[in-house]
């Protein structure tokens, strides 16, 4: 199995729904994307994260199905539609 997971630092002003409908696009990807076995997002709530506020856990079958999560068009779809409420982005990939 292959884990990905993503930090989101949110630009100053993001509201509370704008932050809810991101978690929301990101739940249903598992809905679209082959490959993903469970999927995780929330808020950070012990402060220790460095201004990340979402974090996103991915459980991919392997290698391959996270290959094609990238350039999928539901998440391509997702980057366009949410981008605008990021500062940074963090991610990384490894297997467990």
């Amino acid at each position: 199995m292959v884990w990905h997971t993503v930090w989101f630092k949110l630009k100053d002003g993001v509201t509370a729904e704008e932050k809810q409908a991101m978690m929301q696009g990101l739940r249903a990807l598992t809905q679209h994307i082959e490959g993903i076995e469970d999927l995780g997002v929330g808020e950070d709530f012990c402060g220790r994260s460095q201004g990340f506020q979402v974090g996103l856990v991915v459980k991919f079958t392997s290698r391959e199905a996270l290959e094609t999560y990238g350039p999928h068009p539901m998440h391509q779809e997702f980057i366009t539609g949410f981008k605008h409420l990021w500062d940074d982005v963090m991610a990384l990939d490894f297997d467990g």
